[in-house]
């Protein structure tokens, strides 16, 4: 996946998580960590289930996950992302692949989780629908997702970009979108949830940065000159507030997502 050059789509999605994938290590995945404990307690795992983490990226949900004798099975498309969830989580596996079209039989596992990944796919209910073919009977589904949308950045940072001639595309879904894909899938048992207080938490300028330059974000380095890339960071930066431990906190919000597969 490296270089992004002509793809498009999840392809180049893909790729631009692969080639910064030591920085959203670094940046990112820390604050997600609580979101993916999140997700594995709404998902009620049992001993010995196995366990299918869809865009597992750094393998924050298959740590989770990973005890009681549990099988659990990492799915990305960014091979610079596995790599450090192999280097981190080594009692999971993890596998190069898809997430829309995943490698497995039908009802291969008993749960599938997913940690703010969902939003990247380019037709959901389909992508939806494959994680409920490789889930067993019975079996069950827990995600998160940034949102919702007032709890999201766009409010501090959209004027930011606009002076900066910029107009952002930020596609994050709905409670009831949620809902919407969910059934149309074929999933029963829907349940929604929204934490609106979840925060990117960064130690400051240098984490900031670092945090800029990773994910969906790194598009914006090849977009701009270095020069136009620092006067926008510096603004982006100045309008990040500063929590009351002393840390930038970018909002970012999550809402978790249930059900079961009949």
């Amino acid at each position: 996946m490296a270089g992004g050059a002509g793809l498009t789509g999840w392809r180049r999605i893909a790729a631009g998580f692969s080639e910064t994938a030591e920085n959203y290590a670094m940046s990112m995945a820390p604050s997600l960590r609580t979101v993916a404990v999140a997700v594995v307690q709404r998902s009620q795992l049992l001993a010995g289930e196995r366990i299918l983490d869809a865009g597992t990226g750094t393998g924050i949900g298959a740590a989770a996950a990973l005890s009681s004798g549990r099988e659990v099975v990492g799915v990305d498309a960014a091979p610079g992302m596995l790599a450090i969830a192999r280097r981190e989580v080594p009692g999971a596996r993890f596998v190069e692949a898809d997430y829309g079209s995943l490698p497995f039989p039908a009802g291969s596992f008993h749960v599938v989780i997913s940690v703010h990944a969902l939003h990247f796919a380019e037709d959901p209910v389909a992508v939806l629908g494959e994680w409920r073919r490789v889930t067993a009977a019975g079996g069950r589904l827990s995600i998160s997702v940034p949102g919702p949308r007032a709890a999201l950045s766009m409010k501090l940072y959209d004027p930011v970009y606009r002076r900066h001639g910029m107009l952002r595309r930020v596609r994050v879904p709905s409670r009831s979108a949620l809902l919407t894909w969910a059934r149309a899938a074929g999933w029963r048992g829907v349940r929604t949830e929204a934490d609106p207080t979840t925060v990117i938490r960064l130690a400051g300028p240098d984490s900031f940065d670092t945090w800029m330059r990773s994910g969906s974000r790194s598009d914006i380095n090849r977009a701009l000159s270095p020069e136009r890339f620092a006067a926008l960071e510096a603004d982006l930066l100045a309008a990040t507030p500063i929590g009351p431990d002393g840390l930038l906190h970018v909002p970012f919000g999550t809402i978790y997502l249930t059900a079961r597969n009949p």
